[in-house]
């Protein structure tokens, strides 16, 4: 009792609130072929514990971010897997040394070069791109 808060929708920035005060991420959907929640929370370092079956998002959970579990007959086992190893994870190391900005950015400028060179001529020094929304 009083462990799950259920709310109405929130705009990202009340729910990245959320986030950030909770122990780990429980993300119980099959059907999410992108779930951006899973990546914002390793950022703000917080765990996850996902269901196996999930369309996208899988790649994001190893030792390092939290724990899968396949249905009820093992959400109790994983949870408690994912529990008793809070404070072990390190998630936001994980996401910022596979996908930061330095990592991703090298791989969309060499993207942009081989894919649209006709298109965009970038300075001889620029190591990266960081995309940005205007």
């Amino acid at each position: 009792r009083g462990k799950v808060l259920q709310t109405p929708f929130l705009w990202h920035g009340d729910a990245f609130d959320y986030i950030r005060q909770s122990k780990f991420l429980f993300v119980p959907q099959v059907y999410d072929a992108s779930p951006r929640v899973i990546a914002q929370a390793l950022t703000f370092n917080v765990p996850i514990l996902v269901n196996a079956h999930i369309i996208g998002g899988w790649k994001y959970v190893n030792n390092m971010t939290g724990e899968f579990f396949h249905d009820l007959s093992d959400l109790r086992t994983s949870y408690g897997r994912l529990k008793k190893r809070l404070g072990m994870y390190q998630p936001r190391q994980y996401v910022t040394s596979t996908y930061g900005d330095n990592i991703c950015g090298r791989q969309f400028k060499s993207f942009v070069e081989e894919n649209f060179s006709d298109y965009a001529a970038l300075p001889e020094d620029t190591t990266h791109l960081i995309p940005t929304m205007m």
